[in-house]
């Protein structure tokens, strides 16, 4: 068998769905985007991503020779309703690449049997893994900025790792692209994140906003106060786009079996015990599910407390107020935002009382900006 079919069979084998190849050489294509929407990308350039290397998959490991591209359909069972409008579906899969979790595991062992094969192998969160799954023919970009592969729609987890080997691409036949003249997510984005087909302004985005701001180094530290108020119940990522495409309907409407894992811990996903957990609530219930981009419950607390706000629901009210007593600064200026949104004589009384005793700037200038 060749070198290439047993680097499919055995992702196949470990559970991947998509297995193709491409060269190491550089995303030309890519680098002229982040040139020329440099305002909405230099955060990410130089930091944690460090996206300027990623046009060049050589820059990040010198050694590439070729790329191998795994993809994962994440959509396989269904997800908990009380979840939806929550938390992505992406991170519902829990697609965790620690040696500690499935898929992690299958990526280890991916690589290693890669290594037994006498190759190098690199990974980085600054390979271009979008680019790289077209360029090997596992799908098409959709005017959402997502690929869709064959069977998967949009829901595609991908993986892409350098390998000091030469591996031939496998030709395929041209893959589906979106349907003439459709704007469906680029109208379904409440924030005009989706400002033009192909085209997606970070900044905008409610899955940034949900997990990057004051976390990922270079990323603005706070949510602007537009982005607020239309991330509705989002705490962690964002479906809108995928989920009002109609090449994705198919999947929606199919009847999956349950993530048995999910439809135990949902109940415990509830917005007030987010906003008040402790730390061994978030140890047991909230990482193992919410790891991925945040490794400080303050987010998700900080997120639940924007939820809260925009639910228009005076229930939420006193779950609020407690929060204006929180440790955390982040969540008493949040809190402070969510009793400014749902608004009213009670939530002014405990904005008051809480700018008597506030003693962070910060934190004040939220209540300030609330009351008024």
């Amino acid at each position: 068998m060749a070198l290439a079919e047993e680097i499919v069979a055995y992702a196949l084998d470990l559970g991947f769905d998509q297995v193709g190849f491409t060269s190491a050489a550089p995303f030309d294509q890519l680098a002229r985007a982040l040139e020329e929407r440099s305002a909405s990308y230099n955060w990410i350039s130089e930091g944690l991503l460090q996206l300027r290397r990623a046009v060049d998959p050589r820059l990040v490991f010198p050694s590439a020779r070729s790329l191998i591209v795994l993809g994962y359909d994440y959509f396989k069972q269904s997800f908990p309703d009380a979840l939806q409008g929550k938390i992505g579906k992406a991170y519902q899969a829990r697609l965790y690449t620690d040696r500690r979790r499935i898929f992690g595991s299958r990526l280890r062992l991916f690589k290693e049997f890669l290594k037994e094969k006498g190759m190098q192998v690199g990974t980085s969160p600054a390979f271009a893994d979008r680019q790289a799954a077209v360029r090997a023919g596992l799908g098409a970009f959709g005017r959402n900025t997502f690929v869709y592969a064959p069977g998967c729609g949009s829901y595609l987890s991908i993986i892409t790792l350098a390998v000091s080997a030469e591996l031939e691409e496998e030709a395929r036949g041209p893959a589906p692209q979106c349907l003439p003249d459709c704007r469906r997510c680029i109208d379904a984005c409440p924030t005009g994140a989706l400002y033009e087909p192909y085209k997606m302004d970070p900044l905008r985005c409610i899955a940034f906003n949900t997990f990057a701001p004051g976390n990922f180094p270079g990323a603005p530290e706070d949510i602007p106060y537009a982005v607020r108020e239309k991330m509705g119940s989002w705490i962690y990522g964002c479906d809108i786009c995928q989920d009002a495409c109609p090449r994705n309907q198919k999947k929606l409407k199919s009847k999956l079996p349950p993530d048995a894992y999910l439809h135990r811990v949902a109940a415990a996903i509830t917005l007030p015990q987010l906003l008040h957990m402790d730390d061994r609530y978030y140890l047991a219930k909230v990482q193992p599910l919410l790891y991925g981009y945040i490794w400080e419950k303050k987010f998700i607390q900080r997120n639940a407390a924007i939820a809260l706000g925009n639910s228009g629901d005076s229930a939420a009210l006193p779950h609020l107020e407690r929060a204006m007593e929180d440790p955390a600064e982040m969540v008493r200026a949040y809190a402070a935002w969510a009793l400014g949104r749902l608004g009213g004589p009670r939530a002014r009384r405990a904005l008051e009382r809480a700018l008597r005793r506030e003693n962070v700037s910060a934190v004040k200038k939220e209540i300030v900006a609330a009351l008024a």
